[in-house]
């Protein structure tokens, strides 16, 4: 969850520092009168950054008059034209990280791989003009047998990486009756932060807000045995936090945020993931769910168990690397 919107992080912390998030200001016509910097942020806000959130919005309610396949193929076909001519430090990134994770590739898989992820990422933005038909239509499942029933009987936190379309993940997870709860790190343009906003509002998805006032509410969720959706990769800053990718874990991330709330709650851990098959038919996979070891001690260290949600959620990011949305941030 890459925002920009959290303060940096000391390397080698034990532990995750809160933060509390806050709505960029809309400012006001005092700000323009002042003149100097504060006049170019009354236009920066009002003016320049409007173009472009004209631009998303006319995209996305364009997009829904599409059939989901068209819909998807058009974005897939300009995120294989924009990304290596517009975005080539994103995706000179991308093209490190695979080679870091898939060390053995020749150059022309390299390649190959690189046309899969632009072609991941313009489907991933196109499609959320059409989720609902894709959860509806598109996905084949393996796993998910019982999943409802199993919910019914205790607190449960469904840990997934950001792979291909995760908002189809919980769409699909709404459509089997389960009721789910998220938080999230808001986008930094205002349109798309309306457009998630609109697509999970709509379709009952609970959401909470981010930052450390997401922890309680949270908490009160698993409590009444309710169900929490947290994603575990983190691109923090511009910087792969999780998964750990062979290097040294630590307890800054998620990991360590769902190891506390699990071991509070007694909740059973759900392990699933979205990979795209073909164009826009998905496959969901739920693996078998389990619990942590219990500790009553908050300050007790964690890392066996952030180790133990490590290794669940690599292994899915390394089998799609193309497909992971972290893959063209630093590591």
């Amino acid at each position: 969850m890459n925002t920009g919107n959290q303060p940096q992080m000391k390397d080698g912390a034990s532990k995750r520092k809160a933060w509390t998030y806050q709505p960029p200001r809309a400012p006001s016509l005092e700000d323009f009168w002042a003149g100097g910097d504060r006049r170019k942020s009354f236009s920066r806000y009002w003016f320049f950054e409007n173009i472009d959130n004209a631009i998303d919005l006319f995209f996305y309610f364009s997009f829904m008059l599409l059939p989901a396949r068209v819909c998807s193929a058009l974005g897939g076909c300009l995120g294989r034209i924009l990304a290596p001519r517009f975005h080539r430090g994103a995706y000179g990134r991308a093209a490190a990280n695979l080679k870091t994770i898939r060390p053995e590739l020749t150059d022309a898989e390299l390649q190959t791989l690189l046309v899969a992820y632009a072609d991941s990422q313009g489907r991933q933005m196109a499609e959320y003009s059409v989720v609902p038909r894709l959860a509806r239509r598109h996905v084949r499942m393996i796993g998910t047998e019982g999943l409802a029933e199993r919910c019914a009987q205790r607190p449960v936190i469904f840990i997934a990486p950001h792979l291909s379309n995760w908002e189809v993940l919980w769409h699909c997870l709404l459509g089997m009756g389960v009721e789910v709860t998220m938080n999230y790190d808001p986008p930094r343009r205002r349109s798309r932060h309306y457009i998630v906003n609109r697509l999970r509002k709509r379709a009952g998805l609970g959401i909470l807000k981010p930052g450390r006032s997401f922890v309680r509410p949270a908490l009160r969720v698993l409590e009444n045995n309710g169900n929490l959706l947290m994603f575990c990769d983190e691109g923090f800053n511009g910087h792969i936090r999780a998964p750990f990718l062979g290097r040294s874990p630590h307890l800054e991330g998620n990991y360590a945020v769902i190891a506390r709330m699990a071991q509070k709650t007694n909740a059973l851990i759900y392990p699933l993931y979205i990979s795209r098959e073909e164009g826009a038919d998905f496959l969901l996979q739920a693996l078998e769910p389990f619990n942590l070891t219990r500790n009553k001690d908050a300050d007790a260290p964690l890392f066996g168990e952030v180790n133990r949600l490590n290794a669940v959620i690599e292994p899915m990011v390394r089998a799609h690397p193309e497909q992971w949305y972290f893959i063209d941030n630093r590591l």
